[in-house]
């Protein structure tokens, strides 16, 4: 793996991740494609990868008051069960149907992305305009 373009990977990845953009498919991609690391084991380097950027970004987020922990950690011990089940599932599909798998997975999101419409309302006031409060007009 060339090291130059691997820390412009991981650092991309990471500043990705950590807005909760996806790095870690980002760095999968690179891994995989670029760097000729095998699916499975480019699974396991990529969740190595993300456990100090998810550690450190959820400090920082915490610091903020980002973090509804009534919600989050109810859907983190579900997310757990999940691994389990991501994990046996993995082994048992192998890298080739993986990469099929995760393909298919990258292109319905970037058509959900490309041709998806935002909702108006929710949206901060644009530049020079003030914002009303609910149920006033301004």
């Amino acid at each position: 793996m060339n090291m130059v373009w691997g820390a412009v990977a991981a650092f991309l990845s990471g500043m990705a991740g950590s807005m909760g953009l996806g790095g870690g498919s980002v760095f999968l991609l690179y891994l995989t494609l670029f760097a000729g690391v095998e699916q499975l084991t480019a699974q396991g380097i990529n969740l190595v990868f993300f456990l100090p950027i998810a550690a450190l970004s959820l400090i920082l987020y915490a610091r903020k008051k980002l973090v509804d922990w009534k919600t989050a950690l109810p859907i983190a011990f579900v997310g757990l069960i999940g691994a389990v089940g991501g994990t046996l599932l993995a082994n048992v599909l192998g890298g080739d149907m993986l990469r099929k798998v995760l393909a298919i997975g990258l292109f319905l999101l970037g058509l959900r992305e490309l041709f998806h419409r935002e909702k108006k309302e929710g949206h901060p006031p644009k530049q020079g305009q003030k914002r009303s409060s609910p149920g006033k007009q301004s």
